[in-house]
Parts: C-alpha cells; structure tokens; sequence
C-alpha cells in the first residue's frame, strides 16, 4: 500500500503535490505560511516601486551634488585674481572693497564661500561701496536679472515637473534661440515672442493664461537656480544644439522638417538641419503635408457645400504654398513647444 502511494504521489503534477503537502498542515500552520508569503509579497512589491523612485532621488542628488562643485569651483576661481590685483598697474576696479571682501573669505573659509554667512559679508561690502559703481554697469546688472527672470519663468511653466536635466535642456533651448539670426537677441524677447497675438506664440504659458498664476515654492526656486546657472555659462550642452522641443505625448507637424538631437524626460529636441540635410527634410515635410492634405479630404463630408470645399482647398494650397516657397520659414514659425505647461 505504502509503495501504492508513492508511486501515485511521484505520478502527481508540482500542483497537486503542493495542494497535498498544503491539505496535511493544520489551521494555525497555514495561516502562518499565508502570513510570511503576504509579508514577502509586499516586501517585494516595495522593491519594485521604489527601486524607480530611489534612483531618481539619487540621480537628482548626483547632479545637485555635481551643481554644487561647480559653483565651489568658480567661487574659488576668484581667487586667482589676487596676483593682479596685486599688481601696481592694475585698474582701480580691481582695487574694490566688494572683490577684496571676496578674496578675503575664500582665504579664510574656501568650503564656505558660498554660505548665507559670506554671501552677506559681500553683499554688505557691495552695498556700501554702491555710489562708487559706475551706472552703465548698474543697468547691465538689472539686466541680467530681468533676462534671468525671464529665463526662469520659462523653466517654471515649461518644465517645472521634469527633473534637473530636463529643465536645463528647456533653458539650453531658449539660449539657442538668442544666439540663432532667426530669432531676437535676447532670452525675454526670445521667451515672448508672439504672446501678444491670438496664436504664434512660440511657448504656450505665455499665451493660454498660465501666467495668472504667478511661480511660486521650492519649484519655483530652483527654476531661479538653474536660469542663473546657464546665464553664467556654467552648464553642459546636452541638447545637441537644439532651438525647439516637444513633449513626448504629441507629434506637431513641424517636427517633420527639423533634426532629431535629443531625448531629455518627457521632452524631445531638434534642430534646424544642415547643408545636405534640408533635402532629406524637406522630403519628409512634403510627406507629411500630404498625409495630412489626405487626412483632411478624408474627413470633409461628401454632401458639403461649394463653401466647405473652397475653404478645405484654400487651406491645402496655403500649406502647399508655404512648403514650396521655404521650409525655413515655416520652421522658423514653428514654436519652440506645442505641448503645453508641465
């Protein structure tokens, strides 16, 4: 009987060996079991969620860390003008009160040149020292602040959700424009381009009524953060030279005719094309203007009256028009983003 129910139990499925051996244990057996299998279940769907987030907290912390060193890094570099400064022949200006305060508390406490403690010993020298600076340079000052202002409102509503890479590409973005001929020459003119008509603007905070609600918090802080980084030149180009961007979850038509370069969060980059490359991109704009021109026919009513049918054409030929007489002019009409505040 016993080799019987051996056999016929070596006979059995891996489930109904386990249906047997879990039948044989009693009550308070199994409800340990099934409490050490919830307790590993959970333990191991935690690894799995937080994992993610862990290391998106780490990567943040890497670059923040990295910010960080940088900014050390120039705040030491000031240092090395003590050797002219030291000189008979140097300028009055280096002579300052504000550039000796500088030198004198990266001597005594290099680590700390960038605490709340240093930053108000030189804000104190600057500050009485204010009527021997020349104006000029006072309104190149506010004008530094009001081009990083407006750098900084962009970052806000464009990419305020996106991590630390992701906001510095949109800000890359904005600074490119301001070198390109093609758009105006500085980051505000740049940032506002086309608000004030009914569309055309070429990022959508500046014209669907984001700005009523005004930046504020943590958020808003570091966008100030980074528009003061990339306006001191202090960042690493990552976008591959980009002058326009969209979020990952739309495809506007003006894509088809730029440059792929990148792909930063949530955000896809591209440039204008180059030499040769504006035949390859024109090739795939007309492509996608006949897709489109097709998709159009497709969906105009066939008992529409001579009136609907000249306005589907009138659009048609304006598209075609615009295509053949250039391609840079569509793109450069084209806005920077068509996916909206994050």
């Amino acid at each position: 009987m016993t080799d019987f129910t051996n056999k016929a139990h070596q006979g059995a499925s891996p489930l109904a060996r386990v249906t047997r051996w879990w039948r044989s244990q009693n009550t308070a057996r199994q409800k340990q079991l099934m409490g050490r299998g919830g307790l590993t279940a959970a333990c191991f769907g935690m690894v799995v969620v937080g994992m993610p987030i862990l290391s998106d907290v780490n990567s943040d912390r890497q670059i923040a860390e990295e910010f960080r060193d940088r900014s050390i890094q120039l705040a030491s570099a000031a240092d090395a003008g003590e050797t002219v400064r030291a000189d008979q022949r140097a300028s009055a200006l280096l002579q300052h009160e504000w550039l000796r305060t500088v030198e004198y508390s990266l001597e005594r406490n290099p680590e700390n040149a960038l605490d709340r403690f240093a930053s108000m010993e030189r804000d104190r020298a600057a500050i009485s020292s204010l009527t021997e600076i020349e104006v000029p340079r006072r309104v190149d000052a506010e004008n530094m602040l009001a081009q990083t202002q407006c750098l900084a409102t962009a970052i806000y509503y464009e990419a305020r959700s996106e991590r630390t890479s992701g906001q510095l590409g949109v800000a890359e973005v904005i600074m490119n424009r301001v070198k390109d001929h093609r758009y105006p020459n500085t980051v505000c003119d740049v940032v506002y381009q086309g608000a004030t008509r009914t569309t055309g603007c070429q990022f959508t905070f500046t014209c669907d009524g984001a700005l009523n609600r005004k930046p504020y918090g943590s958020r808003w802080d570091k966008a100030q953060t980074i528009a003061a980084h990339v306006v001191m030149g202090l960042n690493e180009k990552k976008t591959g030279g980009a002058t326009h961007y969209h979020a990952t979850y739309v495809n506007p038509v003006w894509n088809s005719g730029l440059i792929k370069t990148e792909k930063i969060g949530v955000h896809i980059f591209y440039r204008f094309p180059r030499g040769s490359e504006w035949s390859v991109a024109t090739a795939r704009q007309n492509r996608r203007l006949a897709q489109r021109r097709t998709g159009m026919r497709a969906i105009a009513p066939a008992a529409a009256g001579a009136e609907s049918k000249t306005k589907v054409l009138t659009t048609v030929a304006t598209e075609t028009d615009l295509n053949s007489a250039s391609l840079s002019a569509l793109k450069t009409a084209a806005p920077a983003s068509g996916a909206g505040t994050q």
